[in-house]
């Protein structure tokens, strides 16, 4: 390297680091990942031959389960990793095919599975 020339090793330097930003982003960025598209509509199969018939809104904002044929609506609550419903006594967890129900921590509805979904491609930044 050329140490009597500050400007070229700064010009080179500059090159490399961008270089690397480069390759590090392109990484962040992809073709996409494909992921379930959890419809309206959605009838689980569960543990012990049960049913557990989910109603989402539109927006995703609430869903509504039957619970020994009565309607339940649960709003939308904070989760880190898939849809979570509740309205403290009931919680329902949708990741894609699968779901579960608690009623007060103890699981009623589990595991659950559905059919094959939707597939759509989300972008991931």
């Amino acid at each position: 390297m050329n140490v009597s020339n500050p400007d070229r090793c700064t010009i080179r330097g500059s090159a490399v680091v961008a270089a690397i930003a480069s390759a590090m982003l392109a990484g962040c960025v992809g073709a996409g990942v494909e992921e379930s598209v959890l419809p309206i509509r959605i009838d689980y199969r569960c543990a012990h031959n049960k049913v557990l018939q989910i109603q989402r809104a539109g927006d995703a904002s609430a869903a509504a389960v039957l619970i020994d044929n009565k309607p339940v609506v649960l709003p939308r609550a904070d989760s880190a990793a898939q849809e979570k419903y509740s309205d403290g006594t009931y919680a329902l967890y949708l990741d894609g095919e699968r779901a579960m129900l608690e009623q007060n921590s103890r699981v009623i509805f589990g595991p659950c599975t559905a059919g094959p979904l939707p597939k759509a491609v989300r972008e991931r930044y």
